[in-house]
């Protein structure tokens, strides 16, 4: 009997009792778009950390910093010109990208935030996507930089220090490629070595000092005045009213809204100095990137920017000092990023630069321990939506148990008639598989309607924090084949054990049997 001759007795048997051939095949519906539902949420999950990965630095990339903000006695190790270069002679490392950090307040208008700058490579700049603008200009004077898609949500109302992104889930109203940027610079400390002054020099620093001592003590004369101002409003308040705690309510709920409206951090003796945006990361208000919540310029720029307004005992904000206290005289890298030219060798690299003392991160071994904790998420979703199908493998088993015991006497009749034992189990077989193939195909289907269901209601309020177009669930084309193959597969181990009864029947007892 050929193939073709037994695919067409399967398919002409299985629609002669519909009904019965319909509900085993949406058991195996059911069954098929279980298990793949419950692995695409596993995949889709996956894939979001991967893709959240991925835009807080490549598989090849190792973060390097200094441990001179630890306390600790290092000054060889941190991260200087020098530095780089030691990094460049280790092996399988393709470059080095350096990166300064600095925090300083900006206004825009009548808005205020503390902004991080990070000081960054040209060629890391090139890499970043704008929504409006262009790069900044490494040779301008005023210092440009590009603000990140969500940098304004960390901005507040400097009249009723109220964060409007956090009150109201809306971004200032104010355009900062357009409105004037003011940035802040505050010098809190500055080293002086009494030692190696001059007398000249000390007569200064006295005079210096002695000045200094006088504006506190006016400062201090103040402070005093206006303590004797708020003594006698109590003093007036008290011979008004009984007792402080008789006081209205409104007069509390003011007196902090002043308070809170004094948020501002720029002061008298803060140094405003002219910034400019050059552009604006791509994004909406929902999105998030690498480069989102802070501010990026060219590295030069920044180090020019930083020399001219710190002087030499200036201690910069975020750059380290010696034991004594003394800045350095060239400014520190904050980090490093180390390329490597091949991930397989990026434990390695990691391995010698903590040999030499600094400390590295690399995302592969986050990315390495993400695997394994979503193969054990990944197991558990498939075993849940195994059963399912497990349960469909027993309907197809009991419909073609079934279907021997009704056509005992055609299964009597074909043996009589020369078919071989090997065709009669094909057919059975044929017939099992088709109701696992129509099933797995019809349940891959179902699966797509749920997961784009999925995606569309459900991913938007669970998966905020990865950015709009996030999907919770995925279905790669491996999947899709992997169910059809494997829900075929289980149609035919359902089927095995009713197409042997058929082999082992009797031809006489088969054509006797009514």
């Amino acid at each position: 009997m050929k193939i073709s001759d037994i695919l067409g007795m399967s398919l002409t048997n299985l629609w002669r009792r519909k009904m019965r051939t319909i509900l085993t095949i949406l058991g195996v519906i059911i069954g098929t778009a279980s298990i793949v539902v419950m692995l695409s949420l596993g995949l889709g999950l996956k894939q979001a950390m991967m893709d959240q990965v991925s835009t807080a630095g490549g598989l090849t990339e190792i973060l390097v910093y200094s441990d001179s903000d630890m306390g600790m006695d290092m000054d060889e190790r941190l991260l200087s010109d020098m530095t780089i270069e030691s990094f460049m002679e280790i092996e399988h490392v393709d470059k080095v990208e350096p990166q300064i950090d600095y925090n300083m307040p900006i206004q825009a208008g009548k808005y205020e935030g503390n902004i991080t700058i990070l000081g960054v490579t040209q060629e890391r700049l090139a890499e970043m996507e704008l929504e409006e603008g262009s790069l900044p200009d490494a040779n301008s004077e005023t210092l440009e930089l590009i603000f990140g898609n969500q940098v304004l949500g960390e901005f507040f109302d400097i009249t009723t220090g109220v964060y409007p992104y956090w009150e109201n889930d809306e971004f200032p109203n104010v355009n900062l490629m357009t409105v004037p940027l003011i940035g802040g610079i505050e010098k809190e400390e500055s080293y002086e070595d009494s030692e190696s002054d001059t007398e000249d020099s000390s007569i200064d620093s006295k005079d210096s000092s002695f000045s200094e001592s006088n504006d506190e003590f006016s400062d201090d004369t103040d402070e005093f005045t206006d303590e004797n101002d708020d003594f006698d409003d109590e003093s007036d308040d008290e011979s008004s009213e009984s007792t402080e705690d008789d006081l209205p309510l409104d007069e509390f709920e003011d007196d902090f809204e002043n308070d809170v409206a004094d948020m501002s951090s720029f002061t008298s003796s803060t140094k405003r100095v002219q910034l400019k945006a050059a552009g604006i990361t791509a994004g909406s208000e929902e999105d998030y990137s690498e480069y989102s919540y802070n501010c990026y310029t060219d590295l030069d720029s920044l180090k020019s920017f930083l020399k001219k307004n710190y002087s030499a005992n200036d201690i910069i904000p975020g750059q380290p000092t010696d034991r004594k206290g003394k800045p350095y005289r060239d400014l520190k890298y904050t980090q490093l990023i180390v390329n490597v030219d091949e991930s397989s060798y990026v434990e390695d690299v990691l391995q010698t630069i903590q040999d030499m003392g600094y400390r590295g991160e690399a995302n592969k071994e986050w990315l390495e321990e993400i695997e394994k904790e979503f193969m054990i998420i990944e197991a558990v979703l498939g075993g849940i939506g195994a059963i399912s199908l497990l349960v469909a493998a027993i309907g197809i088993a009991n419909t073609m148990t079934m279907s021997t015991y009704e056509r005992t006497k055609e299964i009597g009749i074909m043996k009589v008639l020369g078919c071989s034992l090997g065709n009669i189990r094909s057919m059975f077989l044929s017939e099992a598989a088709f109701i696992g193939l129509l099933g797995g195909i019809t349940g891959i289907m179902l699966s797509y309607i749920l997961s784009v269901a999925v995606n569309k209601l459900v991913a938007p309020m669970v998966m905020s924090d990865y950015g709009s177009g996030t999907k919770i669930s995925v279905i790669p084309l491996w999947l899709v084949l992997a169910a059809i193959v494997f829900s075929t597969f289980i149609g035919m181990v359902a089927g095995f054990f009713p197409a042997q009864r058929a082999t082992r029947l009797s031809p006489l007892a088969a054509i006797r049997n009514e």
